[in-house]
């Protein structure tokens, strides 16, 4: 079995790959700063065991093999005695790292601190298929960052058991690796299984490839929204498709119904709040001479609120009601509410935002781009027990400009669920070490110094107007190349993006039509 981790190199001051066995355990090597030469291998910095997780990715309370990965981890890597660890919720996984030092006096406000990373894939097909680590597993994928979710959290681990002598005998840290995020959600039955109990506080993070690498992102109150997926079924009466005054056609009234819906947010919704309404599914018809009986639309809406989620209903069943009875159909909704809104709580928030300023430095910690109305069902546990969720950047500009798209088979900062994702390996030994500070932190412990952990953030110099200048010069060689080369040159760098304004056959061709200028004389 090979499983590839990037560990606390030694020595070096530039990324290394230093390959080695441990117990069976094919190991990589990797670090941007200098480090003690006596660093023992078990000090895992950062898992690259991502990479084989996101090479066997498995959906939601299916997860029994990454179950088994994990422990093996969690066992071998991390050194967590096997009868601290146990299942929980099926797939899911519970591991206690208890202190075995002199027991802390007095009575510290928090004991017991949970870390949580989410272990299920997608059911979608990677796109990136020149990928070595690509998914095995057709019609499953880890394109929203769990694989790294997980290996960081067991770096973490590493770093914490192996100084679990500086832990009091009397404080705790868990490990909560939950099934189900993506649906149909692992947290509450995590919660109901006892995950929780004992827990003082409890805190999550997800990797956001929109922010910059190297900066946190988090807020208190409300940071992630409350979803509801949506069926509309619109009945009319079918007919044959040359002969639609005698039929009366679903079709033409889902059209207008999915056109209304865009008034939703746009004229209902006061301004201050957010919300989105999205159609994502239209299904109907079998023949194209045929009007269909039925069509039926899916989607989503999020929101923020109980006042806001039932303005949006309010206003969907009025739209479909008033658009049917206007063409003489009849339609159903049915409303499907998700996860609750995750609020995260002011104290522990402003506990994370302080150490993030302390470790990342005051202008890399942020609030922008918060709330995210995508969805967590980590908004549970912060019902049961305080802490925070928050973000790590995993933008780099250095690839070459942000791709909302991505491109399959190379490196972009492209958007999670796209089918070119992949976790920025980058953020791993960011992530581990932060778990590992907020740990000392809300224990009252001290674990590292910051000489021998230091947080490996990208260079200071490496900010927008330096990557600007790089790409610039890229381009200027990129000219000089095509010049010399006529373009012909195998292996050369493909042409820049037109410049604003100029023309390009965009403007003369749109899809698959050709625009030709018209030869028939303006009418005075």
């Amino acid at each position: 079995m090979n499983i590839w981790f990037p560990l606390l190199a030694v020595g070096s001051g530039i990324l290394s790959s230093i390959e080695a066995d441990c117990q069976g355990v094919h190991l990589v090597c990797w670090s941007t700063c200098t480090l003690p030469l006596d660093l023992p291998l078990s000090l895992v910095f950062c898992c690259m065991g991502s990479r084989q997780i996101h090479a066997n990715p498995e959906p939601g309370f299916e997860e029994k093999n990454t179950n088994k990965l994990l422990r093996k981890m969690l066992v071998m890597l991390a050194g967590i005695d096997e009868g601290c660890i146990s299942d929980c919720a099926g797939t899911g996984i519970v591991a206690d790292i208890v202190g075995v030092g002199p027991p802390s006096s007095g009575k510290p406000k928090v004991r017991s601190i949970a870390l949580r990373a989410d272990m299920d894939a997608l059911r979608m097909t990677e796109g990136n298929t020149t990928l070595p680590y690509r998914s095995k597993n057709q019609g499953v994928a880890h394109m929203c960052g769990h694989d790294g979710h997980m290996a960081s959290l067991v770096g973490a681990a590493s770093l914490i058991n192996r100084r679990a002598h500086s832990l009091p005998s009397n404080c705790r840290v868990r490990l909560l690796f939950q099934p189900a995020e993506e649906g149909p959600g692992g947290a509450v039955p995590m919660i109901e299984a006892g995950c929780l109990d004992g827990v003082d506080e409890c805190y999550g993070y997800h990797n956001w490839p929109p922010f910059k690498l190297g900066y946190l992102h988090v807020r208190s109150g409300p940071v992630m929204a409350h979803p509801t997926a949506f069926k509309i079924e619109i009945v009319g009466c079918g007919g044959h498709g040359s002969q639609p005054h005698l039929a009366v056609d679903p079709v033409l009234v889902a059209a207008h119904v999915v056109v209304a819906l865009q008034s939703v947010v746009s004229r209902s919704v006061p301004s201050a709040e957010q919300a989105v309404v999205s159609v994502t599914m239209i299904h109907g018809g079998e023949a194209t001479n045929v009007i269909p009986d039925k069509v039926t639309l899916q989607g989503t809406t999020r929101d923020l609120s109980p006042e806001t989620y039932d303005l949006i209903v309010e206003r969907i069943r009025a739209i479909v009601d008033g658009t049917c009875a206007m063409f003489g159909a009849k339609g159903t909704i049915e409303m499907n509410p998700l996860y609750d809104v995750l609020v995260n709580h002011k104290e522990q928030t402003e506990v994370v935002q302080s150490l993030a300023r302390r470790h990342f430095g005051e202008d890399r910690v942020k609030e922008d781009g918060l709330p995210i109305l995508g969805a967590e069902d980590f908004s549970y546990y912060l019902q049961k027990v305080p802490g925070c969720f928050f973000f790590l950047g995993g933008n780099e500009r250095a690839l070459r400009n942000w791709s909302q798209t991505g491109a399959p088979g190379e490196r972009s900062n492209c958007m999670c669920h796209n089918t070119a994702f992949d976790f920025n390996d980058n953020v791993l030994p960011i992530a581990a070490v932060f778990w590992v500070r907020l740990v000392e932190q809300r224990l009252g412990v001290s674990l590292y110094s910051d000489a021998e952990l230091p947080l490996a953030l990208p260079p200071a110099d490496d900010d927008d107007s330096k990557i600007d200048s790089q790409n610039d010069s890229r381009k200027e060689n990129d000219g000089k190349v095509s010049k010399r080369s006529s373009g012909k040159a195998s292996g050369s760098a493909p042409p820049p993006p037109p410049e604003a304004g100029a023309k390009t056959a965009a403007d003369t061709i749109e899809g698959p039509i050709v625009l030709k200028q018209s030869k028939r004389a303006r009418r005075g």
